[in-house]
């Protein structure tokens, strides 16, 4: 499977034990995403999903979370392209500032533009998310897009 041949598209419930396994196996946690109304993006090709980002809005701002790639198709510029689609989706959705958490990707977010910046910065309704409360460790890094 090569990157240039796999479609961007919103998962369907079909995708999810897809995602779960992949989230699982990047070490992110999965266990909220349905109930969290987290919107889901997966690229893939023929029934096999290779990647997949998620946004979960909290009116005009939203948090960037579940960014993960097989590995055997890392490398191809996937990542980069879930996540821009992802902000684009969250744009024309009117959702002005995107904010996440990371404990070890940091200069790969950094090299798209997003900036670390302190937990308190982010809006509240970000920051009573289940992400921010207890799925992620307090030692995560919070950014923004800069």
């Amino acid at each position: 499977m090569t990157t240039d041949a796999l479609a961007i598209r919103f998962a369907t419930a079909a995708d999810r034990p897809a995602v779960k396994a992949l989230l699982e196996a990047a070490k992110l946690p999965a266990s909220d995403l349905v109930e969290s109304g987290t919107v889901l993006l997966v690229a893939g090709d023929r029934g096999r999903i290779a990647g997949c980002v998620g946004i979960e809005p909290f009116g005009e701002c939203g948090l960037i979370r579940s960014l993960a790639v097989d590995p055997e198709v890392r490398g191809g510029g996937l990542a980069r392209a879930l996540v821009a689609r992802a902000e684009a989706l969250a744009a024309a959705g009117g959702i002005a500032s995107l904010h996440l958490l990371t404990t070890d990707a940091v200069p790969f977010w950094e090299h798209l533009g997003w900036i670390r910046v302190p937990r308190e910065s982010v809006p509240d309704a970000v920051r009573g998310s289940r992400q921010f409360t207890g799925l992620c460790p307090a030692t995560a890094v919070c950014m923004t897009r800069g």
